[in-house]
């Protein structure tokens, strides 16, 4: 992502800073949970540190939940679950699409399964760590819905729609330590392997329909579902999938009467709202004429059935398999028992709900649904402004001018390596080119000398 930022643009290059260093620092938490727990047990490798957990001298319940702490907020900033999402939406509209994609649906992917395979570290921690995690996962998807109800990019919008479905299954993942006796927390896995392609899948529509109109702005989009077919396809597809891509975890992990259940059912239908806008945004309305805009020339472009098509397809596909028990025994080696219909009904029912919601209010006006997200938009940017600037005084400079000096480091400290080496060798080699006898002679004075000056005793 960094690589092919555009660092002539001082635009690019400055929200580029936030990509680089918030990532940095969830990394830096990461490698010290696992550096705490080595130091404490000795071992890196799972299949050894699990067993010997709650048995190793002098192990402690703090220092397990310390360890789990720094795990976990080392994993949700690759899952770029809010707040520690700031490197996912603010170079939404920035970096290039392609690479926006590849980069945040490989981390979607690679983080859920870190997240699995480190969530019987935090069953051996304490129930209140657990619960402090469930309500992290829960705050961060409805926090994420609701962000995406305010703006018009649609890009923005769509990463953070996603990010609140990855909050979702992340909490089906962590929900499982409370049952050790059960092994639902694949279904979360499965169910980021659905979102992860129709992420990428949506990003690339939304762009095209962005790039063939000209804009980046939801309220100056129109008519894609006539005169883009394909890619308004794909992005209906992609975001129906990214709303339901949760449900089966749900029924298989959290039971919609509890509190978490509530909490993550809003974040569900916060998310299918937010995602479902993109697309009536720019699928509906009427194009206008603008300067230097023509609405007549928009077009298809060649391949548009290509990647952003099949992406969304196969989101389809592996959402219909997360609720099949066999794809699930297929990722874990176990037996699964399956979802109940019920279940699965009850928890269709908030994605749906928020389709229909979307549905409803840009049936009565659009403009004005365009015109209030705007509002928000502009209204939340302004009093973010101060918080970033703090951010980005007292986090990211530092960061940087930190990474800045370590790189001048690094060549210094080379460079004098390579002087002493040269200079030690060419030492060697005189030293071999010499008579022995003077050498010896003269090795055997430096060493009276010596003890001479140090024996005690001796007048100096």
């Amino acid at each position: 992502l960094l690589l092919t930022h555009r660092w002539g643009v001082d635009e690019a290059a400055s929200r580029a800073r936030i990509a680089l260093a918030l990532p940095f620092l969830t990394d830096l938490a990461l490698l010290c949970g696992i550096g705490w727990f080595y130091a404490r047990y000795g071992t890196q490798n799972l299949a050894t540190l699990l067993p010997i957990l709650h048995t190793n001298p002098g192990w402690t319940v703090r220092s397990i939940v310390l360890g789990s702490v720094l795990l976990f907020v080392g994993v949700a900033g690759r899952l770029a679950l809010w707040p520690l999402s700031g490197w996912v939406t603010m170079t939404s509209t920035t970096a290039p699409t392609a690479a926006s994609a590849i980069v945040l649906s490989a981390w979607s992917v690679i983080g859920i399964v870190v997240l699995y395979r480190l969530t019987p570290i935090f069953a051996a921690s304490n129930n209140q760590t657990l619960q402090v995690f469930l309500a992290a996962c829960a705050v961060s998807a409805v926090a994420a819905g609701v962000i995406s109800l305010v703006g018009n990019g649609p890009r923005r919008v769509i990463a953070l729609a996603a990010s609140g479905a990855v909050a979702v299954a992340a909490a089906v993942v962590i929900n499982n330590a409370y049952h050790p006796s059960a092994a639902f927390a694949i279904a979360g896995v499965a169910a980021v392997f659905a979102i992860a392609p129709a992420r990428a899948a949506a990003l690339l529509a939304a762009s095209t329909i962005a790039n063939a109109m000209r804009t980046d702005d939801l309220a100056e989009m129109g008519e894609a579902w006539r005169r883009m077919r394909a890619s308004s396809g794909a992005l209906l597809v992609s975001t129906i999938v990214m709303g339901l891509a949760t449900t089966g975890a749900l029924a298989l992990g959290v039971s919609s009467r509890s509190r978490l259940g509530v909490a993550l059912g809003e974040g569900v239908l916060l998310v299918a709202v937010g995602a479902m806008r993109v697309f009536f945004g720019a699928s509906l309305g009427i194009l206008r004429r603008r300067r230097a805009f023509d609405p007549d020339r928009v077009r298809e472009p060649e391949g548009a059935r290509g990647f952003p098509y099949w992406l969304a397809l196969v989101g389809a596909a592996l959402l219909i398999a997360s609720l099949v028990p066999g794809w699930l025994s297929f990722l874990d080696g176990q037996k699964h028992p399956t979802a109940a219909p019920l279940a699965i009904a009850v928890w269709a029912v908030p994605a749906i709900a928020g389709f229909g919601a979307c549905a409803a209010a840009f049936a009565r006006s659009r403009d004005g649904a365009l015109a209030l997200s705007a509002f928000g938009g502009a209204f939340l940017r302004r009093y973010a402004a101060g918080g970033l600037g703090v951010v980005d005084r007292f986090l990211v400079g530092p960061t940087t001018d930190a990474a800045r000096r370590v790189g001048d480091w690094i060549p210094r400290g080379d460079g004098a390596l390579g002087r002493f080496a040269t200079a030690s060798g060419q030492l060697a080699l005189a030293a071999g080119r010499a008579p022995a006898l003077p050498i010896v002679l003269g090795l055997a004075i430096v060493l009276a000398i010596v003890l001479a000056l140090a024996a005690p005793g001796i007048a100096r």
